[in-house]
């Protein structure tokens, strides 16, 4: 790449950036990652934009950071989190270097939160209508999720969902409640919903 760092950000006639705006940049050497680190707040400070310090990091990534992490004393290579996923250095089954992404803790932690709020608010819907929109909400959420590497977090949140909705089962009344047993039964009858296939991210980098 140019020796020359080139940040240019444009912002007027309608185009405005949002108030939280994400940006990840990735370098070959680290001398360019240190320049662009050092030269960004001066060009967003040019339009009265500011970066949020405590979540701004220069890490060490790629195929080659687990060697240079080890070798410089540094332990293992950074991870960082954009849209949901945290990404993080793996290696395939053949041994090589791969991008790798599961589901965000912290949007893990938000979405259960939201889940438990939503049974929370419909102690007193039907069984069967209950049922129905958990899948429906299982299904989306496998949607975006569902892609290499993140199925353990998938089951994970389905084992979640699962739970819940035991617990509210229980919650309703002691009429309605359901030991575990008969939660299973039910379960076996009227199948809750689980991941299907993953999207395969690489297939579709190597198609554009």
């Amino acid at each position: 790449m140019s020796r020359e760092v080139h940040v240019r950000f444009r912002e007027g006639l309608g185009v405005r950036f949002p108030r939280a705006t994400r940006l990840i940049a990735a370098f070959e050497l680290e001398s360019d990652a240190r320049r662009f680190q050092d030269v960004l707040p001066k060009r967003l400070a040019r339009f009265s934009l500011t970066l949020a310090e405590e979540k701004t990091k220069l890490l060490r990534f790629g195929r080659f950071s687990r060697r240079d992490s080890q070798r410089l004393g540094e332990g293992t290579p950074g991870t960082f989190d954009f849209l949901g996923f945290t990404h993080y250095c793996g290696r395939s089954r053949a041994g090589r270097f791969k991008l790798k992404r599961r589901t965000a803790k912290k949007k893990f932690k938000a979405k259960v939160r939201a889940l438990k709020d939503w049974f929370h608010h419909h102690l007193s819907t039907p069984l069967s209508e209950m049922w129905e929109t958990l899948n429906a909400k299982l299904r989306g959420h496998y949607q975006y999720y569902g892609i290499n590497d993140n199925w353990p977090w998938l089951m994970k949140f389905r084992g979640m969902a699962k739970w819940l909705a035991h617990r509210w089962l229980n919650r309703r009344s002691q009429s309605n409640s359901m030991n575990w047993s008969e939660f299973h039964k039910y379960a076996d009858r009227h199948e809750l919903a689980s991941p299907r296939r993953l999207t395969d991210l690489i297939a579709m980098s190597r198609a554009v």
